[in-house]
């Protein structure tokens, strides 16, 4: 990882986040891990907001970026150097540091530890996941443009851009302009921010909702023990990763907005906090504003104050979209989600064909459900229920009766007996987990389609271990304090034993969970570096891969397999479906595909060669012969290498018609090599 990338990443977000953080909390308000996480995702809103008002504006470029930065920034640190002196907050810390000195040091060591294990993290993972290519040619075409352009050159043609990400991706053209275009040093370093950011905010999560010794266990657990997917994300650099941090931190403010019920700034911050999630990720958003809910509902269980629990939640639910709606329809472009009402979009592909599920895979799939319903059956749903929550590949089947009945007789008690906090946590975390399998059942019963048909199992349920590890630690909570009372020293051992030397283990050994990423990524830098090499500016790629955004953030050059994901947008989805399909046809049969590559203007075929360079996997390349295509009369081979056979087409293309790379923001051509982000 570069050094350079992630101190220019870290100043870029903290600084800006830290004025942030104290203009809300004046000395004594919050405690030292919320402080810490609300560095991280204030900073993220502060930047990503900013940019996004000059690209609605139509202003954004690299100076007037930089000004409305510094000018935020300074109005920030204005307003929380009048709210407390800093020898105040000092003090405030130094009294929280004696009340709870081993709380806070095993939190800070488990933060530490993790803030670690991401510094061994390596950019070149990249390349094992298509997305966050996507997410920075998104960010660079920005940057470009000054504003959403009208259209935009993905799939080799020209679509209205989605601008559901319209605040990662502003900020992404922001962060373009201070830690360069190269992708892979860019997303190593922001990368350790947010899941950095995110490891702060469940620690100061876990304490909002009632622990205090325990409540490190939170991120640990979640983020390096358990082998779930908030962990395993971590490895590759996903605008989901930085949704979540910003999402935990909205749920954090809005456990503090609907307990302490101090004024109205606290739920304003929450609302802040999730819109500018939904703008960046909405997943998360959805999980974590459900879990609020369900936090506000065991508080409706206990207190007898209701009406401003009721308010507070009611502004928080209210506020997020319509800070999210205000900004997308602000900003032009398109939101994307058309398909998402109804399984009755794709009635124009065929009887019983599932579009979605045949991007995916390159060949014609059609729906298990026929014309009825359960995309996944109940019994299957249940199955990624117990897959999710216990983190295991094969889990008992019992389990799917006796986990329910477990959280059911765990909640009551705890609510019955223990603290009003510690209760809605509970309620919390049994109410987000029945949400989740109530979401997995609706979305697989109304839709035909893997996407979105799946969208409660595969996007989801990422978060039923984070309801499970919260409920656990929750129920134990209160022996870890009885254990603290019974002995003076006892609190310090639990944390050593239970938190700091785990905590230790993993920052000393713990790696990415991916294996053989160095050598993939060095074999992907090769072709990288041949293509921005040798290839025109003004070519057209055809490779057996297809990418969402791998050549035009690398190199500027335009592959006619490459854009975004056009899943709910059907009348997108039509034409790529249809090119996806004959690529595949191409290189299965590549003798008798000359009429595809002139139909596309393709200028040189790329057979990539068991490399995967930030490409979905085994949509074009299965079943693909190398030496098929030797000898072809219109195939010229211009490299042989163990990574990749090349071609450039032989026989004239007709050219007229296609689009010039060249004019559309976001396609700087390179001829260097690709930065591998160390």
């Amino acid at each position: 990882m570069s050094p350079a990338a992630l101190g220019t990443a870290a100043g870029l977000v903290l600084v800006p986040g830290t004025g942030a953080m104290l203009a809300v909390y004046p000395p004594g308000r919050a405690g030292l891990a919320t402080r810490i996480a609300l560095g991280f995702a204030l900073g993220y809103a502060a930047v990503g907001m900013s940019a996004a008002v000059l690209v609605i504006a139509h202003v954004l470029s690299h100076a007037s970026f930089l000004i409305a930065l510094a000018a935020v920034t300074l109005a920030l640190w204005g307003m929380a150097l009048r709210r407390g002196r800093p020898g105040e907050h000092l003090a405030a810390l130094r009294e929280e540091w004696a009340r709870d000195r081993v709380a806070l040091a095993a939190g800070l060591v488990v933060l530490v530890a993790i803030a670690v294990v991401r510094l061994r993290s390596s950019p070149l993972l990249d390349f094992q996941m298509f997305g966050p290519w996507r997410y920075w040619a998104d960010g660079l075409e920005l940057a470009d443009a000054g504003h959403v352009p009208g259209q935009s050159l993905q799939w080799g043609a020209l679509y209205t851009p989605a601008i559901s990400k319209l605040v990662l991706n502003s900020f992404h053209a922001g962060s373009s302009y201070l830690l360069g275009r190269s992708p892979l040093p860019a997303m190593g370093a922001l990368l350790w921010v947010a899941s950095t950011g995110l490891a702060a905010g469940l620690w100061a999560l876990g304490r909002e909702l009632g622990l205090r010794l325990l409540a490190p266990l939170l991120p640990l657990l979640t983020l390096a023990l358990l082998n779930d997917e908030l962990r395993r994300n971590l490895d590759v650099y996903t605008a989901e990763n930085v949704g979540r941090m910003v999402a935990v931190c909205g749920l954090l403010v809005g456990v503090r907005a609907l307990r302490d019920r101090d004024g109205w700034l606290e739920p304003a911050v929450a609302a802040l906090l999730f819109g500018t999630g939904f703008a960046t990720h909405g997943v998360p958003v959805v999980a974590l504003m459900i879990a609020l809910g369900w936090y506000g509902v065991g508080l409706l269980i206990r207190e007898w104050d209701r009406g401003p629990i009721v308010a507070r939640m009611a502004a928080i639910a209210l506020g997020a979209p319509a800070i999210t709606v205000a900004l997308l329809l602000s900003a032009g472009g398109t939101i994307g989600f058309q398909g998402a009402s109804g399984s009755d979009r794709y009635a124009s592909f065929g009887a019983g064909v599932d579009p979605t599920a045949s991007l995916l895979s390159g060949t014609i799939e059609h729906s298990p459900t026929g014309h009825g319903h359960w995309y996944v059956g109940p019994s299957g749903i249940g199955t990624y229920f117990l897959r999710a929550v216990t983190t295991l590949d094969d889990p008992p089947r019992i389990l799917l009766w006796l986990i329910p009945v477990a959280v059911l007789a765990g909640t009551i008690a705890i609510v019955r007996w223990l603290a009003v906090d510690l209760g809605a946590a509970a309620v919390m975390a049994a109410g987000l987990g029945v949400s989740l399998v109530g979401i997995a059942f609706l979305f697989s019963y109304r839709y035909r389609t893997q996407i979105p048909g799946r969208f409660g199992i595969d996007r989801e349920f990422d978060y039923l271990p984070l309801a499970a590890v919260v409920l656990v630690l929750v129920a134990l909570e209160p022996a870890a304090a009885w254990i603290g009372r019974r002995r003076a020293w006892a609190p310090a051992a639990v944390a050593a034993l239970v938190i700091a030397l785990p905590a230790v283990a993993v920052g000393a050994t713990v790696g990415p969970a991916r294996t053989g990423y160095r050598t993939n990524g060095e074999r992907a830098l090769t072709i990288l570096d041949w293509v921005s090499a040798h290839v025109p500016c003004d070519a057209r790629i055809l490779p057996d891969r297809v990418t969402l955004g791998t050549f035009v953030a690398a190199t500027g050059r335009v592959s006619v397999v490459e854009g975004m994901g056009p899943y709910l947008r059907p009348d997108m989805l039509h034409p790529v479906l249809d090119q996806v399909l004959a690529a595949h046809r191409f290189f299965q049969d590549p003798a008798h595909g000359f009429g595809f590559l002139q139909q596309q203007g393709v200028n040189y075929v790329i057979v990539v060669k068991g490399v995967r360079i930030g490409s979905m996997v085994g949509t074009l390349e299965s079943g693909v012969d190398p030496a098929a295509f030797a000898g072809i009369r219109f195939l010229r081979p211009v490299l042989k290498s163990p990574d990749a056979d090349v071609y450039r087409v032989r026989l004239p293309i007709r050219l007229g018609g296609f689009r010039d790379a060249a004019a559309h923001p976001g396609y700087r051509c390179t001829h260097g090599p690709v930065a591998d982000g160390s």
